[in-house]
């Protein structure tokens, strides 16, 4: 279990495990906010969990027409949907894409050195925080 504190004052928390019984790989997530929360689960990709305060909780079920400019990214019909594997597919589209355009300035939609550099220092900060049993500034 990671826990964070944001700049704002905000908190969160990540789980991360390998060993739970029944899950394959399964990647979930959750933004619990004061009005709206959002969860959506890789064990079922299609759709987004919306709760609500006011009104009642709903599923979004996943609409290309829904997403504007970034529909292409998603080309396989609802069902079944293949997930995980074209996810990689899409990534290396979009960078593909992104080098024969040639607009370098234009803002990635992959992740970039730089990312992957900041996740490697957030994965370095809570080994060190684990070890200090303390919380470490980011």
């Amino acid at each position: 279990m990671v826990l964070f504190r944001f700049e704002n004052g905000s908190r969160g928390s990540l789980q991360v495990s390998q060993v739970a019984a029944g899950r394959k790989n399964c990647l979930r997530y959750e933004i619990a906010g004061a009005k709206c929360s959002l969860a959506w689960n890789s064990e079922q990709p299609e759709d987004l969990w919306i709760g609500r305060r006011e009104k009642a909780n709903e599923s979004l079920i996943r609409d290309p027409s829904l997403l504007g400019n970034l529909a292409g990214i998603h080309q396989l019909p609802r069902r079944p949907s293949r997930g995980f594997p074209d996810t990689f597919k899409q990534c290396f589209r979009s960078f593909y894409q992104y080098i024969a355009t040639g607009d370098f300035t234009a803002v990635p939609m992959f992740p970039t050195f730089e990312e992957g550099h900041r996740e490697v220092q957030l994965c370095e900060t809570i080994l060190k925080s684990h070890r200090q049993q303390a919380w470490i500034a980011l």
